[in-house]
């Protein structure tokens, strides 16, 4: 009876020990933002069919009441930066910009990289054995899922200028050169995926040599919104985030300037038990153990 109690009372004090070592750990692992969306400002790229991003500073000084203000003009089409395509842009009669449910503007994040799939071919097209291979690796794509396509575009070129972007210095949208998703896999995912919004680290949805945007022409009309000019996709993990698009709510509009950014949140990642929490539940089992002898 004594050696039950003087075991008793040795696992107390490793229970109490783990206890005060889980409350004493600062959890610095908390929700992470990561934003993907490109800075308004002069000479970023715009689609050659639509006229450079003007700022222009209105105020900016001391005024003469004995106050400090600051305020700017901007003028630029609904489709520049980081930007939503409403379904209205290529279908008539579907969703105008302030017609897209809010709801389906948020939704688990996916992450798809394609970088080593692109090689020479500036004019690559995402096939649907690219999205399946991502499926095999990480899952199938989640219900109301928001896609973003990493092609490394954005990030190796956005901020160099239109040439490098667009791959042409000419205001002829047919001389552009860009990855894109191919017709097909856009397809396949209308027909056996639920996905809401996909975004892409390019100028546009279809490759820069299509003239004719089939992909836009296949995602819009089934309520599947385009976001182009993502930034900064190489801080987006391929699964776990949760991803938000809030445009400008422009009445009528067919696309808008976007704020677009993803949640992280290790703690509810889909990895399993963190530490902390395996060590409170082995300490509360120990616990029990004791109470029971």
């Amino acid at each position: 009876m004594a050696a039950t109690n003087a075991f008793s009372s040795l696992l107390i004090l490793i229970v109490s020990g783990l206890l005060l070592g889980c409350l004493g750990q600062s959890d610095d692992r908390g929700p992470r933002l990561i934003d993907l969306t490109w800075a308004l400002k002069s000479g970023i790229p715009v689609f050659p069919f639509y006229p450079p991003y003007q700022f222009t500073i209105v105020h900016r000084g001391n005024q003469t009441g004995g106050y400090y203000l600051e305020s700017n003009e901007i003028a630029m089409n609904e489709h520049t930066g980081t930007h939503i395509d409403a379904p209205a842009h290529f279908v008539l009669g579907a969703w105008r910009l302030d017609q897209i449910p809010l709801g389906h503007l948020t939704g688990p994040g996916v992450m798809i990289d394609v970088r080593d799939k692109i090689g020479d071919n500036t004019d690559y097209a995402v096939t649907t054995q690219d999205l399946q291979d991502w499926e095999r690796e990480y899952g199938r794509i989640p219900e109301g899922g928001i896609i973003m396509i990493r092609s490394g575009w954005g990030e190796q070129f956005f901020e160099e200028g239109p040439v490098p972007y667009l791959g042409s210095d000419q205001k002829n949208a047919s001389l552009l050169h860009s990855p894109g998703l191919h017709p097909d896999a856009a397809q396949w995912l209308v027909d056996n995926r639920d996905v809401k919004v996909i975004g892409f680290d390019t100028i546009s949805a279809d490759t820069g040599d299509s003239t004719t945007y089939p992909t836009h022409k296949i995602l819009l009309p089934n309520n599947i919104i385009i976001i182009e000019n993502v930034g900064h996709l190489n801080e987006m993990p391929p699964t776990g985030s949760t991803v938000y698009a809030m445009p400008i709510k422009i009445g009528d509009g067919s696309g808008a300037p976007t704020r677009v950014f993803a949640i992280i949140d290790d703690r509810t990642s889909t990895a399993g038990l963190t530490t902390p929490d395996f060590i409170l539940i082995l300490a509360s089992a120990i616990v029990l153990i004791v109470q029971a002898m």
